[in-house]
């Protein structure tokens, strides 16, 4: 039986639940293997923080009741100590809370900082190198595909959220300073997440016509408008109907004068 005393720890949820021992490889590390209950406690208290133990056991087991969801928590508990030796340094258990230990890495909260990082509009914010790389945080895998609980579904949104919002600044940012191949890549990016996300779509016309691209920035704005009404029945909004229609003018004057 592997034992893990005074070890600390790496946690992934972005992609496939994942424990490991953090001064292994990342590409090498044997996973630690937990059953189902186990990993549902430990990725709600890394998403969350610290918790009662009440809140812990009703957000697991909601349907049950609030003596039937206590027992269940203690069962795990009990598991996490008696048959996984050395797991139990992975929480700090309480009488009356439950959390994470601090010394557990999760690539989560890396996903957080990397938020922060680019949408802070600031001359302190960090390298174009920093930058890079917490874009590429940024375009991981989704939270827990495959679970459904509701507290992962509402995690999952948050994140999605983020990563947009971060992705449109940084995006954003790009254009502004005239640097149009990474103004395009991170707004393809937040597109990638969010395929009807229309500020990407916008910063991507944008950045096409900041360039003098008419014909592939109105393309682009018929495509998104095609699919837009297509998924939602819906038309671009009136900001992005604005951007275009000046231009939308001029190519339609262009075509009127080629027949």
């Amino acid at each position: 039986m592997r034992t893990f005393l005074e070890s600390e720890f790496r946690l992934q949820l972005l992609g496939d639940w994942l424990l490991t021992v953090a001064d292994e490889p990342a590409d090498a590390a044997e996973p630690i293997d937990l059953p189902a209950g186990p990993q549902h406690l430990i990725a709600l208290l890394a998403l969350n923080g610290r918790c009662a133990r009440t809140h812990t056991a009703a957000t697991l087991w909601p349907d049950c009741t609030d003596e039937v969801a206590a027992a269940r928590l203690r069962a795990v508990l009990w598991r996490l100590r008696h048959r996984h030796v050395g797991v139990p340094p992975v929480l700090e258990i309480g009488d009356s809370s439950l959390s994470l230990a601090v010394d557990v890495d999760v690539d989560v909260d890396r996903l957080l900082d990397c938020a922060e990082l680019l949408i802070r509009d600031h001359p302190d914010r960090g390298t174009d190198e920093a930058e890079d790389a917490a874009l590429v945080v940024l375009h991981s895998s989704e939270l827990l595909p495959g679970w459904y609980d509701d507290w992962v579904l509402a995690a999952r949104e948050r994140l999605q959220y983020l990563r947009l919002g971060a992705l449109d600044a940084l995006a954003t940012r790009r254009r502004r300073q005239r640097r149009t191949h990474e103004a395009l890549q991170a707004a393809r990016a937040a597109i990638s997440i969010e395929p009807l996300h229309e500020s990407a779509h916008r910063t991507i016309v944008e950045t096409h016509l900041d360039n003098g691209d008419l014909v592939e920035a109105i393309n682009h704005y018929q495509r998104f408008q095609e699919m837009l009404g297509r998924e939602l029945g819906l038309p671009p909004s009136d900001l992005f109907r604005e951007v275009v229609s000046p231009y939308l003018a001029v190519a339609s004057r262009k075509v009127a004068r080629t027949r």
